[in-house]
């Protein structure tokens, strides 16, 4: 095909609009898709770039908008090529609205965003024309609420950025110094003058992938500046810096809408068309909302990849055989964050702090329901991967296996599926780099990544090749470290805090399971045969004499973890066939081991439990991704993480979040409920309680460490104004309906008194038997709500002044007549007003009453939630007191006697942090 016209601006009002024919040959594309978008300056030579991707000639009609051509992929069988090329843009475009919807489109529609400038002037002014990425995170939106900076959140969703700057002299020393740059990008446009708003600041935060190609002319300098026509010759280093570029280019991964999954033509055509509306409308661009809405009735987010974190292309993969046993089916309520294959969420790279891969962490944002958190640590090249597939059911795919002796697993991996025995619960997997690999790059990352497997499970599996030997417990020497490396409280005024002891950890801690593999002994001590967990708990026998850096990991394990158990598993396989058991079916896998690994994935699937915070309160995907990311950048900055105030901040987005959400809980109950205008107030009352209690459950299930009850008081001030709110809404109602009876009946005697009926003798009397006759049939209207009284009033007076003048030209009336029938109309006027303000008071009285009883409610959900708080710290409290005393019978029977006084000291102020009588705080503020 040749090119189509994909988006032009509508000639007179210059909004974007899609062209149904090009859609329809993109939505006819299902294979993956390479998109290609081209963004610059007029007169750089877009269109011959892209031209020259599509081969010799001419195609692109250098015309306004975006321009389609779709193309077989040269190098990958089944993929589609999709170039687009834009309109350049003038030196001073006026019309700056139309260009930066076309850049926003250009990035989020490609796989590989080029922008093409010329080097003739300063490369730096050049980039500093690109001044609509500064707009890019205003535009354009990951999710509606996230706890971190949305341009974190964009960077892990972007294009590979390319800048082509053409038309440069070559320049040999230039290029080498460059090349050697390894970041060519950087390299040459790092400023120190530049600002945070910068263009080239703005493409450093938000494209993490960025590469730079600089062309000489594509034709000798005589010619320069002259039509190339497709029969004269090429530049030789034109060609080649064109070759370097192609094959860049066409090497990256495909387009990914839904999830990291590659895009069809189908699903890119309908992003596409959300794109452009919400531009046309100048409304924010939410991706979760426009994927959500594209990604197909019972389909997964999954990716075919996992991310590359060096920016790569991705490893070649094949599809799985029809021997592979398929994915357990996902639960009800399994929320979005369900993946068929791992993602990296901590990338470690040599020389380079720990960061997160924003792609991994959104996937954990958006997954809402309860995380049952099972993390696995040990030394590399001892089957931590192979064990987690099991866990996951899937034993030939899923968290990659090396076959090799240099470790294979970089940072830490997640994967996270249905609970297979937890309804509305995610189990979440994470697989860590393997620790001690001497070709490690940043060795001081193994302690880090252990900390971060600690902080963030619910259940840590530590896995370890042989027997539990002295060995074994020096190669844990990453537990006796944990007190360097996490503070449980915040630092005092004098620095850090000092006097934490292993109760406090205790609370913070995931059970600990030991794994030991390819164990071949039994498990008999002194003639008696023993359990494994028996097993367990000998090998932490400390003893006498022994030196104290050999003890420290059996004391550190001891003390800080609140349950230890014990699985022993024998080979899986024969030695020759370890290096492929991805590759193996289950009947050459040993009996024993599969036996075993059963018995370890039901204990995992059936004890886990979620993962938990101090006070009870159940971590969500969405509370687990801002954990990592407050690990994280302390770890980054150098501090210590201190798990009290990632608490504290967590408690702050999470509370926030519950406000919100129990608001969003009132208004849809309201919407299935609310039918105004209501016969009465309390009515109306009656479903404003309804809908408060509804949010306040909603609130209560979700605020924790709410301590001041600030957003409590936050919620309830913002019901308050829900319910003054309702109110108005039904007194609008009401008047609304009560104008259109009112109108209907009084048709006639409207119509009477433009035509002078009433002005004849007798004509008053007439008019009053009307009105009567009216005000009876409006009194028996149903459904007149609150405002039927005061609606009928102002009927009345509205009617008094022409009522006044046919009584005074009544020539049937006497003026004592005429004088006795204006005191009667003002004395019922003044009843009437009098019941007016009688049920003006009464609807104040009704409403102060509800304030009341709302007040009462939230006191009894405070208590009740209070009650429940203690009721959690004092079971946490007695857990880590009876861990104590247990531990000061295993040291006094050991005879470890200075220790045994230490405990005594810690279970006495335990003992009286649990006697201490706490005060209710005070709740008059919301009198």
């Amino acid at each position: 095909m040749k090119p189509l016209c994909l988006v032009e601006p509508v000639p007179v009002s210059g909004a974007l609009r899609v062209n149904p024919t090009a859609l329809d040959v993109l939505q006819s594309l299902s294979c993956p898709l390479h998109v290609l978008a081209i963004f610059g300056p007029c007169g750089t030579g877009k269109s011959f770039l892209m031209d020259r991707l599509a081969g010799d000639g001419e195609g692109f009609p250098r015309s306004p908008g975006i321009w389609l051509w779709c193309l077989p992929h040269p190098t990958q069988p089944d993929h589609t090529l999709v170039l687009l090329d834009t309109e350049g843009f003038q030196e001073q475009e006026a019309d700056e609205t139309k260009l930066s919807q076309l850049f926003v489109l250009n990035v989020l529609l490609s796989s590989v965003f080029v922008y093409n400038t010329r080097g003739e002037d300063n490369p730096q002014r050049q980039l500093d024309r690109l001044t609509y990425v500064r707009a890019l995170p205003q535009m354009v939106r990951v999710l509606d609420e996230c706890s971190w900076e949305n341009s974190f959140l964009l960077s892990g969703v972007l294009p590979d950025f390319v800048w082509c700057l053409r038309d440069v002299a070559p320049d040999p020393c230039l290029d080498e110094m460059l090349e050697a740059a390894g970041h060519e990008l950087d390299s040459a446009l790092s400023s120190p003058q530049d600002s945070e708003d910068s263009p080239s600041s703005c493409i450093q935060r938000l494209f993490p992938h960025r590469k730079l190609f600089r062309f000489c002319s594509p034709q000798a300098a005589g010619g320069r500046g002259k039509p190339l026509s497709p029969a004269e010759q090429l530049h030789p280093t034109f060609l080649e810096q064109l070759g370097r570029f192609k094959d860049y280019a066409l090497s990256r991964r495909p387009k990914a809408v839904v999830g990291n999954r590659a895009a069809s033509g189908e699903v890119l055509a309908g992003f596409l068309e959300c794109v452009v509306d919400l531009l046309s409308r100048d409304e924010p661009i939410l991706l979760s909302e426009i994927c959500g809405a594209l990604q197909p009735e019972g389909s997964d987010c999954s990716p075919r990849h996992p991310p590359d974190p060096a920016g790569g292309a991705p490893p070649s993969q094949d599809a799985p055989s029809a021997a592979q046993p398929p994915l357990p089916e996902p639960q009800v309520g399994a929320g979005p964050g369900a993946r068929d294959e791992p993602v990296c969420l901590v990338e470690n790279h040599p020389g380079r702090e720990l960061q997160l891969n924003p792609s991994a962490l959104a996937l954990l944002q958006s997954i809402r329901q309860p995380v049952v958190v099972v993390a696995i640590a040990g030394l590399y090249r001892t089957g931590k991967s192979f064990l987690m597939n099991q866990l996951a059911g899937q034993a030939r795919r899923g968290f990659s296996l090396g076959a090799t002796i240099q470790s294979h697993t970089k940072g830490i991996w997640i994967w996270c599926l249905p609970h297979p025995c937890q309804a509305g619960h995610t189990l979440v997997l994470l697989d860590t780099e393997g620790l001690g690999d001497v070709e490690k790059g940043n060795a001081k990352n193994d302690a880090w990544i252990f900390v971060l497997a600690v902080l963030l499970s619910s259940t840590l599996v530590y896995n370890s090749l042989g027997t539990i030997d002295q060995y074994a417990l020096e190669k844990l020497h990453y537990v006796t470290e944990l007190t360097e490396r996490i503070r449980v409280k915040a630092a005092g005024e004098g620095g850090q805090k000092k006097g934490e002891d292993s109760a406090e950890f205790v609370r913070f801690f995931p059970a600990f399971v030991w794994a030991v593999r390819d164990f071949s002994l039994q498990l008999i001590v002194d003639g008696r045969e023993i359990t494994e967990d028996e097993y367990l708990e000998n090998a932490l026998k400390r003893r006498q004499g022994q030196p104290e850096k050999l003890d420290l990991p059996k004391k550190f394990l001891r003390q800080y973890f609140p349950s230890r158990k014990c699985f022993v598993f024998d080979r899986p396989a024969l030695a020759c066939d370890l290096s492929r058991l991805e590759e193996l079916p289950e009947a050459a896998l040993s009996p024993k081991f599969l036996e075993q690994a059963r018995l370890f994935c039901s204990y995992i699937h059936r004890h886990a439990g979620p993962k938990t915070l101090p006070g009870g309160h159940v971590v969500t995907g969405t509370l687990l991704g801002s954990l990592a990311v407050t690990y994280v950048d302390a770890i980054r900055s150098g501090a210590v993480p201190c798990m009290e105030n990632a608490v504290l901040a967590l408690a702050q987005i999470e509370n926030s979040a519950a406000v919100g959400e129990a608001l969003a809980a009132y208004e849809e109950l309201l919407g299935q409920r609310a039918a105004l205008p209501t016969e009465s107030v309390p009515e109306l009352l009656e479903l404003h309680a309804l809908c408060e209690q509804e949010a306040l459950r909603v609130f209560m299930a979700r605020v924790f460490k709410d301590d001041e009850q600030r957003y409590q008081w936050q919620l309830k001030d913002k019901l308050d104004l829900k319910r003054s709110e309702l109110c108005g809404r039904n007194e609008l109602a009401s008047s609304d309906r009560c104008r259109a009876v009112l109108m209907e009946l009084a048709e006639d005697l409207e119509e009477r008194l433009q035509q002078g009926s009433y002005s004849v003798p007798g004509g008053y009397q007439r008019l009053l038997d009307d009105q009567q006759a009216v005000v009876e049939r409006y009194q028996l209207v149903p459904g007149k709500g609150v405002m039927a009284a005061e609606e009928l009033q102002q009927f009345l007076k509205s009617k008094e002044t022409m009522a006044q003048t046919i009584l005074q030209t009544d020539k049937s009336l006497s003026d004592r007549q005429r004088e006795i029938e204006v005191e009667r109309a003002q004395a019922e006027a003044a009843q009437r007003e009098a019941r007016l303000l009688q049920e003006t008071q009464a609807r104040a009285e009704q409403q102060r009453q509800d304030q009341e009883r709302s007040h009462e409610d939230h006191v009894q959900q405070l208590m009740a939630k209070m009650e429940e708080e203690r009721r959690q710290l004092v079971a946490e409290q007695t857990g880590a007191f009876a861990l104590k005393q247990q531990e000061q019978e295993r040291l006094q029977r050991e005879g470890f006697h200075s220790e045994v006084q230490q405990l005594k000291q810690q279970l006495q102020s335990l003992r009286e942090e649990m006697n201490r009588p706490r005060p209710w705080p005070s709740i008059c503020v919301v009198c």
